[in-house]
Order: structure tokens, then sequence, then C-alpha cells
């Protein structure tokens, strides 16, 4: 073969399609390398199949999750809707009587890989299920069961994680050995393009989830390299509950998890919705930022704000509840700062972390450390007063203060009466 320049995918084939069913697995493996949403994968995999004369009526994949909330995402397409059905299925939902009598649930606990049944009227069926599809007219059904090789080695059978796929037909006589011939290549592609997109979905979950949205793009978009940092100009929020280390002496041991996850979430979940980033959870502490744009200044600035007090109401309001349970309780201190940090990887060669260093941080948490001395659950730095100019009316000055390790005095500030009195109203600004 001779030089060649090539600038197109198509153009890069060099072993064209030769037969309908052959365009069909070219389809399916771009679709799978471009990323394709499962839903349109889903669709477009049974809409072609029936162009191939292999009629699909009902098709149904079960993806199990690697995500804090959803335990697997289930999509179901149907001829006759010609639409793809979305369901998460949740940690919380607890499993009904249909799916221990389900073939997926048998097929799972026996490692099973492929069933297939039948659904002839003389037909003897074993799952209730398969006897709804016969009587809705369906006359053949199989499926088959992908591991993805991600679970631990201890969880049980029906908790592995992988892909579920169920086909039926209501062709008469069901399926024909030319249909098993391609589905029997087709669905192992499907799964394996399947496998591909969702383990790039579920990668940006995780790393949300346990570092935030923004630093999850930075990681995503290969910024991992150790020692690679920004210079940034932010807020700092450092929070920190007081009273947990008595509380953890004084409840049960299974409950301390979840009454701190109680009191992260009333705190992570103002800054969230404002913008800010989570960096990370410091045991009963959490530091976060908010980046600052020159053009957006005291916008920023009145949003963070805003988010710390709503963040102090949430608390207070949890702290109610629970005394009217008769249960312990926490209060919180807040800190709120602006200035320039480092942005970046620190860490050793083999574990690294992304978050923010520098002379600004190390005084954000000084100045959580005073409330206490000052009788405040809020501090404000006097650099954030001066940038947040359209929430002076709420501000009151505390004087200047010594901060640990810090060389010169800071002049600090803490809500007015007029704002804490909304605090104790339980009602943002």
């Amino acid at each position: 073969m001779g030089s060649q320049t090539i600038k197109t995918e198509q153009e890069c084939k060099h072993l064209p399609a030769q037969t309908p069913e052959e365009e069909f697995f070219d389809w399916l493996m771009e679709a799978g390398l471009s990323g394709l949403p499962l839903a349109d994968l889903l669709a477009q995999f049974c809409e072609r199949l029936e162009a191939l004369d292999v009629r699909i009526q009902r098709a149904n994949i079960a993806l199990s999750a690697i995500h804090p909330q959803v335990s697997a995402f289930m999509y179901t397409w149907r001829k006759s809707e010609g639409t793809v059905l979305s369901t998460n299925i949740l940690h919380s939902d607890e499993p009904g009587e249909g799916w221990f009598a389900s073939p997926f649930f048998y097929m799972l606990s026996n490692n099973t890989y492929f069933l297939h049944r039948p659904l002839q009227k003389d037909s003897d069926l074993d799952f209730p299920v398969l006897v709804e599809f016969r009587d809705e007219g369906l006359t053949d059904w199989f499926a088959r069961i992908f591991d993805f090789g991600w679970s631990h080695e201890n969880l049980l059978p029906e908790n592995a994680t992988g892909l579920i796929t169920s086909w039926a037909t209501c062709k008469p006589g069901g399926f024909t050995e030319r249909d098993f011939a391609l589905l029997g290549k087709a669905v192992p592609l499907l799964g394996l393009a399947i496998k591909g997109i969702a383990s790039f979905d579920m990668a940006e979950t995780v790393l949300q989830t346990y570092v935030g949205r923004g630093t999850s793009r930075k990681v995503l978009s290969g910024n991992i390299q150790r020692g690679a940092a920004d210079s940034i100009d932010a807020v700092l929020v450092f929070a920190d509950l007081r009273g947990f280390t008595v509380l953890s002496d004084r409840i049960n041991q299974s409950d301390i998890m979840f009454t701190l996850d109680e009191y992260l979430e009333r705190m992570a979940d103002p800054i969230e919705r404002a913008g800010g980033e989570i960096l990370k959870f410091m045991g009963d502490g959490m530091l976060a930022t908010f980046p600052m744009r020159p053009d957006e200044e005291e916008d920023i600035c009145r949003t963070a704000l805003l988010s710390a007090i709503e963040m102090l109401s949430r608390i207070k309001e949890l702290n109610l509840e629970r005394q009217a349970k008769g249960l312990l309780s926490m209060e919180l201190d807040v800190a709120l700062h602006v200035g320039e940090v480092m942005y970046g990887n620190v860490g050793s060669q083999t574990r690294l972390d992304f978050t923010v260093v520098g002379s600004a941080v190390n005084e954000v948490s000084r100045m959580e450390s005073l409330c206490d001395a000052l009788g405040r659950d809020f501090v404000i730095s006097g650099e954030f007063a001066r940038r947040a100019r359209t929430c002076t009316e709420i501000l009151q000055p505390l004087g200047h203060h010594v901060l640990r390790g810090v060389e010169k005095p800071k002049e600090l500030f803490g809500l007015s009466p007029q704002a804490a009195l909304l605090i104790e109203a339980h009602t943002c600004l």
C-alpha cells in the first residue's frame, strides 16, 4: 500500500462493510466509541435490527451503577411505542416479590448467563412475568447477562455489577436460527458499547461525588500531573461543627455516621446550589470555594455570603428538629475569606489530592478557630467585606485580631443583628 493521507474517519475504513449485517456492526462500534446516549443506543439498535428482519417487539437493559443514590439504570424499548422508558432504581428502593420471582434474580443467583423461553401457548412457563408477556402476544424471549468485572470478590451474585439484557419478539414461531445467529453477535457488541459509554459516565459521577464538579472536569480532561496548579482568586468558606467529639462519645457508634451525614448535607446543599464547590470534608468540617471573576466580584461575594447564612439557618433548623426528638445537637461555626490560592495537585507520586493551598487557606481556618473566643458563629475577613460592597448593611465590625501563625492582625467582621434575626427565623436573605 502506497503513502496515504486520510482526513475523515469514514475514509479510514480499510475494510468497508460488504453486507447490511456488517454495516450494522460498523454502526454499533461507532456508536459505542462516540458515546451515544444509552436510550438512543437501545432505540437505534432495535430499529436497525428491524431493518435486518430481526423483529424485536420489546427490549430491556438494566445497567448496575456506581452512584451515591442510584443502584441501577434501566431502559425499556417497545416497538409499539417507539420510545425508550428510562427508570432509575435507587439504593433505598426495597425489592418486591416481583424481583425475587423474576428470571433475572434466578439468573444472577444461579450464575446463569443465558436463558431462553419460547412463549408458545402450550409452553410451561416458570416465571410469572413471562406468562404476562405471552398474554400480551409475545412469542419468544431470551435474556443475556454480562459481567463487567467491577464487582468486589465478596459481593453477592444478585448485587454483581454489569449488564442484564432481555429480548422478545411477536414473530410467529419465535426467533429463527438466523435471528439467534445475528443476535448472538450483536448483543455482546452492544454490551461492550454500553460498558464503554457507562465507564466514562460512572467515572464522571464518582469524581463529581468525591472531588466536586469543577475538579472532576479538570481530572477527566487529563489535568492530573503532580504539582500542576493554577493561581485563582476565590471566596473561601471554612465551616466546622462544634460539639462533635462530645456527641460521638454519647451516642451509639452505629448512629455517628448517619448523624454526621445529616449535618454535612445541610451544610453542603446551600453551597452547591449557589454554584460553589465543596473541596473536601474534614471529619466534622468542610472547605468550599467560589471562584471569583473580575466582572462579577460583588455578585459572587454576595452569593457566597447568602449561601453561608442559609447554611447556618439549615443547621439551626436541624437542631430544633433533633431537640424536639430528645436528640443531642451540634452548633456550626463558619468563616468567610477571599484571596489568591493555588488550585491543583499535591501529594505523593501515587496518591494525589486536588485542593487549594496558600496563605488565604491558612487564614480562613484560623479565623474559624476564633469563633468561640469572639462569641460568634460567623466571622468574615476585612478583605471579603471590602469586596462584598453590596453586603455591608448586614456586616458588623469586630475589630482587629491576631491569628495564630499570621504576622499581622486581621480585621474581622460578624453578622449584624439584622442578619442574625434572619438566621433565627430560618429564612434566607
